[in-house]
């Protein structure tokens, strides 16, 4: 293959979240000289486009406009019958439908979607829309063993179609966090969204049955739910205790300072958040959920509790919080598990693979 292979990104927007963190990791890492990479969002830019842009990377907006996005359909497809890729790869609802949509249109030779989540809060609509897709597109990835048996099961997308490519982070970045006592009080790290499928209600009402062991949570992360969590952290006194940091890009240097690392979640594809806290050492008290279990050995690597229950969660929490040693072990096993098996690397070469696979298979 003597030119590059020209690659082609659609996802919603670049805003701080798993699947654009993932993306953004991805391109930085692809191998340049192999691939001629643009972006498209469409929805909103997001902060991580300057990420991207300082590495050369083109980020264009075409901003959706209207329920059904016609426009944006319209725009899509002139761009890519003027830049003519050899792939077209997209990410999230808004990015998997409207980019398939033109990216079908404008008669792109290969069609790929990544499927990051176990998304239980779609509904029958969703589904379908995803079915049909499936049709037109060459190869889904799925970021873990949980999000492939779920799409095929309940998205009802043939397994053959489907490709297993765990997210790997760049475990480099975490190499300089030292394991250390734990502060007084424990620092409790909570990083996600703060939207419904993160579960952050839960963790608070968890933290409110352990009131009397000392503890701090930073809760890293913004979202919908930002006034209706402080309001329930008011309303269990827990205000002092609980401390709302907003959305960070300096993960692992807020990991450092961390003790203990929390996932409540009520589903997830398989956890960027949890991959880096593992990196970092910290022990981790996670729910049972989607890809966790593929990542945390409970009672090894860390604590996997039943996802919605506030005292399944609370006794996680107490027996790491009662048990330094331990968890001190539990974070050290799930670092060497981390390097082992979701290294960046790893995920680069599997991706490349793919991509150069399908094209020479036409």
């Amino acid at each position: 293959m003597g030119k590059k292979i020209k690659i082609i990104y659609v996802i919603d927007g670049l805003i701080i979240g798993g699947a654009q963190v993932f993306l953004v990791d991805l391109i930085e890492l692809l191998n340049k000289n192999l691939f001629d990479i643009k972006v498209v969002t469409i929805i909103e830019k997001g902060i991580l486009a300057e990420e991207l842009e300082k590495i050369g990377i083109e980020v264009v907006h075409l901003q959706k406009k209207g329920r059904l996005g016609l426009w944006l359909v319209l725009q899509l497809i002139k761009f890519l019958r003027r830049e003519k890729p050899d792939i077209v790869h997209t990410h999230l609802f808004g990015g998997d439908t409207w980019g398939r949509t033109a990216a079908i249109l404008a008669r792109v030779p290969v069609i790929i979607s990544t499927e990051h989540n176990t998304n239980l809060d779609e509904g029958w609509t969703k589904r379908k829309v995803k079915k049909f897709f499936s049709f037109f597109t060459k190869k889904i990835v799925a970021v873990s063993e949980a999000v492939r048996n779920y799409s095929v099961a309940v998205d009802h997308i043939k397994a053959k179609k489907i490709t297993v490519i765990p997210n790997g982070i760049d475990i480099s970045q975490f190499a300089d966090i030292t394991e250390k006592k734990f502060s007084n009080p424990p620092v409790i790290g909570v990083i996600g969204r703060l939207e419904p499928q993160k579960g952050h209600e839960y963790l608070f009402e968890a933290l409110n049955l352990i009131k009397a062991i000392p503890w701090v949570l930073w809760v890293v992360g913004d979202g919908s739910l930002k006034n209706e969590l402080e309001r329930l952290a008011k309303d269990l006194s827990l205000r002092e205790r609980i401390i709302f940091l907003g959305a960070r890009k300096n993960i692992p240097e807020i990991l450092s300072q961390v003790d203990i690392f929390v996932m409540p979640s009520l589903w997830e594809g398989l956890g960027l958040a949890l991959l880096e806290a593992a990196a970092a050492g910290k022990p981790v008290v996670a729910s049972r959920v989607g890809g966790v279990p593929e990542i945390i050995e409970n009672g090894k690597t860390g604590i996997l509790v039943e996802a919605k229950n506030v005292k399944s969660l609370a006794d996680g929490l107490e027996h790491v919080l009662l048990g330094e040693n331990e968890a001190a072990e539990m974070g050290q096993r799930a670092r060497a598990a981390v390097a082992e098996k979701f290294s960046a690397g790893k995920m680069i070469g599997l991706y490349e693979k793919l991509y150069k696979n399908i094209l020479l298979a036409g």
